[in-house]
């Protein structure tokens, strides 16, 4: 009786450690995780020995114990496989001799390996914190071989990255993507004449830029309801889009000449694909290549498969340059219609203020600002232009022209207050907008009074002199 109760707390043991990958484990504690008999037994006394050194930082020591707990208990605790992790990495920084770091580094990516062939069954005990996903670990294992390989093949570290980025998408970590940046750029510069590799950098640092411009805009939109929230991504993300940028300049990769080179043959052979062409257009929109013939020609393969808002905006942009202001502005409103953000609606709308405004139609001018920040309330840059259309709308006195500043002034105020990056630009023009408000000596005489709400096309403001 005694062998067989060993016998069947031995082959439940086995059955977790066997079939990890194929259990539903929602409900169970670690012990029924562990099991009963000698074999849990030794599971348990390892994983407190592991920890104890764990805690203490003696890596070295806590291995062995460690080992007993990853190779008889994988769905223990997930705090195995992150904690397994952590010691590799240390103990690869700290060794010098490179036989023992690639023996240490084998181990770190079977921790990555034995974890992704066992998520299934770790996330179905685990916390919402705790939880992971395919992308999530992948990306850490891409960074750990990246940065922790004895021998490092750049172009395998390129691809692990890449497959992870790929599935988490716009929630990649911030750490992942100023590893993966890093990588593109170092591969791109062992190779500048490849390219393939030149387009790829191209597209992984406008990918890195607009993750880390989506999260930013998040976090300023949620900075009065969770400030600290609202910190942490912005230390976590501005620091990484920072460095792409540093390394995009330094890789002195695009410009004008060499993406009309690379892409002008390239959208021939993807006339059909949307995905592709569209990706195109983004790229010289982002360098300000919107006047050469790849961009025209690509936004009329791409709205002739499916108009999208760039290919509109490519489109109206091409009328503007032959001075077909209302043909432009057709296209404009056509990609507001498309468009599904309301922050790129809110850019179209500045864009067909402008074009009114240089027509020297200040009011439609205006009620386009009036459309943007509404699109977008934080669009600082909409809320400054709309004080220099309200400042021009034509009056026939000087009283309702300085009312009129009045107005203007709140815009720029509004400016400062929603956007930071307005703040200079505001304090340059600030004084300009209070010298035309109306004097206060000749408003004595009209007994008009100070800081009474005045109504100027159509918004209230207040009445101020200077």
């Amino acid at each position: 009786m005694i062998m067989k109760h060993h016998l069947i707390s031995l082959c439940t043991f086995l059955s977790f450690a066997l079939g990890a990958s194929a259990q539903d484990l929602s409900g169970t504690k670690m012990d029924d995780r562990i099991g009963h008999g000698q074999d849990s037994l030794e599971v348990r006394q390892n994983m407190s020995l592991y920890m104890q050194y764990f805690k203490q930082q003696d890596y070295t020591e806590a291995l062995e114990p460690w080992e007993v707990v990853f190779r008889k208990a994988p769905l223990s605790l997930i705090r195995v496989y992150t904690d397994g992790a952590w010691m590799y990495e240390q103990l690869i920084a700290k060794e010098t001799d490179l036989e023992k770091k690639n023996e240490y580094f084998e181990k770190l990516m079977l921790i990555y390996n034995k974890r992704l062939e066992n998520l299934d069954a770790l996330n179905s005990f685990a916390t919402p914190k705790t939880t992971s996903t395919k992308g999530n670990i992948l990306c850490r294992q891409g960074w750990d071989y990246y940065y922790y390989c004895p021998e490092m093949d750049i172009e395998k570290a390129y691809k692990m990255f890449r497959s992870g980025i790929d599935d988490m998408g716009p929630n990649t970590e911030a750490f992942v993507l100023y590893g993966f940046i890093e990588c593109s750029y170092n591969r791109y510069m062992a190779d500048k004449e490849n390219g393939e590799k030149r387009t790829e950098f191209v597209r992984d640092f406008l990918e890195c830029n607009d993750i880390c411009d989506n999260l930013l805009d998040q976090a300023k939109e949620f900075a009065e309801t969770d400030s600290v929230k609202a910190m942490q991504v912005v230390n976590a993300y501005l620091p990484t889009k920072d460095k792409c940028n540093e390394l995009f300049i330094q890789s002195e990769a695009a410009d004008c000449e060499i993406l009309e080179r690379i892409y002008s043959v390239e959208i021939e052979n993807h006339k059909e694909d949307l995905e592709y062409l569209d990706a195109v257009l983004k790229v010289l929109e982002w360098f300000g290549c919107k006047g050469s013939d790849t961009y025209f020609k690509t936004s009329d393969y791409v709205y002739a498969i499916h108009p999208t808002p760039r290919a509109a905006i490519a489109k109206a942009n091409r009328l503007i340059e032959q001075k077909d202001e209302k043909g432009a502005l057709r296209y404009m409103e056509e990609a507001i219609e498309l468009e599904k953000s309301d922050k790129m609606k809110a850019r179209y709308a500045h864009s067909i203020a402008k074009l009114y405004f240089e027509k020297k139609q200040y009011l439609k001018a205006h009620q386009w600002c009036k459309k943007s920040y509404g699109f977008d309330p934080t669009y600082g840059w909409a809320y400054l232009y709309d004080a220099s259309c309200i400042s021009r709308v034509p009056t026939t006195n000087q009283l309702d022209r300085s009312k009129q500043f009045n107005l203007a002034y709140d815009k720029i105020m509004r400016a400062k207050a929603v956007d930071p990056a307005c703040t200079e630009a505001v304090n340059k023009v600030a004084w300009g907008y209070r010298e035309n408000w109306y004097p206060r000596s000749e408003a004595f005489f009209k007994n008009l009074k100070e800081g009474v709400t005045i109504t100027v096309l159509g918004e209230q403001t207040v009445l101020r002199f200077k």
